[in-house]
């Protein structure tokens, strides 16, 4: 895979002639030559004319050259399909929100599917998508396998677990629905959902935090 512009690196772009990558390098080369700063302390010097030279060996030669163009424009293609899909992705997402809002739980699924096979490493998408199959009784199953997926890939986000623990709720799984709902306020002690759905007082939400700084202190006792 290409990793380097080696056209950016001199200057120039695709479609700059021989004699065009030539001019580039000896300017380049002569500008960013070690010896010229021998004595200073800043090592990008040496870094920057490597690269040059690496851009200039591979662009001088036809050859080479030419099987560098055909790798480039291809990893060029994949860099704007990704940011395209990217973009997709997101415009599902806020679609479907609005569908959501609106009760339209099929559009909505539909939507969120599309969003997590455009970008699979978003747990934001899995989350939404899980929440949406709730409200279909029969894909609960599905619905706590999603939820379930945005918390392994996003550990640190409060929402994630709040939601799970929602949908472990119409599944009446109460204590699994619990342990979420703990766990979203060990990250933020204040959540509203969190402390509603464990019917914390501010006395009881003091014991829980007491209970936990304890625990951190002198162990699980086992």
């Amino acid at each position: 895979m290409v990793d380097k512009d080696y056209y950016k690196i001199l200057g120039l772009n695709s479609s700059a002639s021989e004699e065009e990558i030539k001019k580039a390098f000896f300017r380049l080369a002569k500008k960013y030559h070690p010896d010229r700063h021998r004595g200073t302390k800043d090592g990008n010097y040496e870094i920057k004319f490597a690269q040059i030279n690496e851009a200039y060996n591979v662009l001088k030669d036809r050859k080479a050259k030419t099987d560098y163009d055909i790798k480039f424009k291809g990893y060029s293609s994949k860099k704007s399909r990704t940011a395209q899909e990217k973009y997709r992705a997101e415009e599902f997402y806020h679609t479907a929100q609005k569908a959501l809002k609106m009760k339209d739980f099929n559009s909505a699924i539909d939507l969120l599917k599309a969003a997590t096979r455009l970008e699979p490493d978003r747990a934001e998408y899995f989350s939404a998508l899980g929440v949406a199959l709730s409200e279909k009784p029969r894909r609960l199953h599905e619905a706590r396998e999603m939820c379930e997926k945005a918390v392994e890939m996003e550990p640190y986000d409060v929402e994630n677990y709040i939601r799970l623990g929602l949908v472990y709720k119409k599944a009446n799984l109460e204590m699994r629905a619990r342990k979420q709902f703990e766990r979203a306020l060990r990250w933020e002690p204040e959540h509203p959902i969190a402390r509603q759905e464990l019917g914390l007082s501010q006395s009881s939400l003091w014991m829980m935090r007491m209970k936990g700084f304890l625990k951190s202190i002198f162990g699980s006792g086992k």
